[in-house]
C-alpha cells in the first residue's frame, strides 16, 4: 500500500513538473498579448490625448494588470521625479526583469520603445511605436505556436515519465 502511494506521488510530481514547464509558454503568450494591447493603447493616448508622457503612462498602466503595466507605472512615477524617459524606462525594466515571463528578444523590443518618445511630434512618436507593435505581433504568433507544440510536449513528457517511473517501482 505504501509503495502504491509512493508511485502515485511520483506520478503526480512528474506530471506537475511537466505542466509547470508548459505554463511558462502560456504565461509568455498572455504577457505578450497584454503588452501588445497596452502599447496600442499607449499609441492611442499619445495620438489623441497629448498629455505629458508620465501621465499617459500612468493612465495606460491603470487599464490592465500585468508585468508591462507595472513597468509603465514605475516609469511614470520615476519620470514625475524629473528623471529622463529613457533612464526611467530602462531602470523599470532592469529592476523588474526577474518577474518577467518574456524572453530576452521580447524585452529587447521593449527597451527600444522609449528611444523616440517625447523627442518628436505625435507622428514621429507613432512611427517609433508602430515597428514595436509589428515585432511584438510576430513574437506573439511564435509564442502561440510554441505554446501549442512545446507546451503539449512538456505535459506529455511529464505524464509519461511519471508513468514509467511508477511502473518501474511497482
Amino acid at each position: 500500500m505504501l509503495k502504491f502511494a509512493g508511485c502515485i506521488l511520483i506520478f503526480m510530481s512528474c506530471a506537475a513538473l511537466g505542466f509547470m514547464k508548459a505554463s511558462s509558454y502560456r504565461d509568455r503568450r498572455i504577457e505578450l498579448e497584454d503588452t501588445l494591447e497596452l502599447i496600442r493603447m499607449l499609441d492611442m493616448e499619445i495620438s489623441y490625448r497629448r498629455d505629458p508622457l508620465a501621465k499617459t503612462f500612468g493612465n495606460v498602466a491603470a487599464m490592465k494588470n500585468c508585468w508591462f503595466s507595472h513597468i509603465l507605472r514605475e516609469c511614470a512615477g520615476t519620470m514625475k521625479k524629473q528623471e529622463p524617459l529613457e533612464a526611467a524606462w530602462r531602470r523599470a525594466i532592469d529592476e523588474n526583469i526577474s518577474a518577467c515571463p518574456l524572453d530576452q528578444r521580447d524585452i529587447a523590443i521593449l527597451k527600444d520603445i522609449p528611444t523616440g518618445l517625447g523627442k518628436s511630434d505625435v507622428q514621429g512618436q507613432r512611427n517609433v511605436i508602430e515597428p514595436a507593435v509589428m515585432r511584438i505581433q510576430s513574437h506573439l504568433t511564435e509564442a502561440v505556436e510554441q505554446e501549442k507544440k512545446q507546451g503539449r510536449m512538456y505535459r506529455g513528457i511529464g505524464i509519461a515519465s511519471g508513468v514509467v517511473i511508477a511502473v518501474m517501482l511497482l
